[in-house]
């Protein structure tokens, strides 16, 4: 066989690899997340719960550098309890891309059970929160429980608490829970699921259809899990990862849809 032809065969095997290639980038890019209209993306709803806490003021930085709408779901216990944590409350008052829930007063006293038992006193409870802290929001999340009353959606992930929801619900208050937790270790504050983990998830979740309300994506963070410097935290991991991906935008829970059924 001469040299040409084995140039030629040569060529030939390049060709054929680059087509094989270009197959199989097309078909990855086939499964992977569009939005449906270019003009609508995907909402993203970032929320923090049981702050003040250690780890509240690297948050307000961040959000403030990146300028990026946050929910903060906050305790007046400890607000009340440390000059610090007064300090921080301050700073999340004061942030334009931070928006304040109700978190409960006591947080249950971290005992849930019990506290679900009288839904009065869970109001009564979250009343004083609202007070003593003069919350202008209407949004709630229940302490150690994932339950909704958004809308025409009553979601509960257990029995314990349904009822104290239905009350808060029935005056006039925005009971959110979350489709994704990204989980920590309790006593170190280090995130359990990677960047590449939540990122996974949340993408699985909308192309599957899975969360409450579809094309919307509620996150569910703690401040302590955010204490390096901005620089090498996992949360500019993520939104930056989400940025880059074209497909999303950040939103206060307060823009989050509330229709009615029948449009009521």
């Amino acid at each position: 066989m001469n040299v040409n032809r084995l140039t030629a065969l040569h060529k030939l095997r390049i060709i054929i690899a680059s087509i094989l290639a270009c197959s199989l980038v097309a078909s990855c890019w086939a499964g992977e997340l569009k939005p449906v209209d270019k003009n609508r993306p995907y909402h993203i709803y970032l929320s923090f719960d049981d702050g003040p806490l250690a780890g509240s003021k690297d948050v307000d930085n961040a959000v403030k550098v990146e300028k990026v709408k946050i929910n903060v779901f906050v305790v007046g216990s400890y607000v009340q309890a440390f000059p610090r944590m007064r300090e921080y409350f301050q700073l999340y008052e004061n942030n334009p891309y931070i928006e304040i829930g109700n978190h409960s007063y006591s947080h249950a006293h971290d005992e849930y059970s019990v506290f679900y038992k009288n839904p009065k006193s869970v109001y009564q409870d979250f009343g004083k929160n609202e007070n003593v802290l003069q919350l202008k929001s209407k949004l709630v999340r229940l302490p150690g429980r994932n339950m909704w009353r958004i809308g025409s959606k009553t979601i509960n992930d257990v029995t314990s608490g349904s009822a104290a929801a239905d009350l808060l619900s029935k005056n006039g208050y925005l009971v959110f829970g979350w489709d994704i937790e990204w989980q920590h270790d309790a006593r170190t504050g280090v995130p359990v699921q990677t960047v590449n983990d939540i990122f996974n998830q949340i993408e699985k979740l909308l192309k599957e259809r899975k969360t409450v309300t579809e094309n919307h994506v509620v996150i569910l963070c703690h401040d302590e899990m955010f204490r390096k410097k901005w620089e090498e935290t996992e949360l500019k991991q993520l939104i930056e990862r989400l940025r880059s991906a074209g497909l999303y935008e950040f939103n206060h829970l307060s823009e989050y849809p509330q229709q009615k059924e029948n449009g009521k």
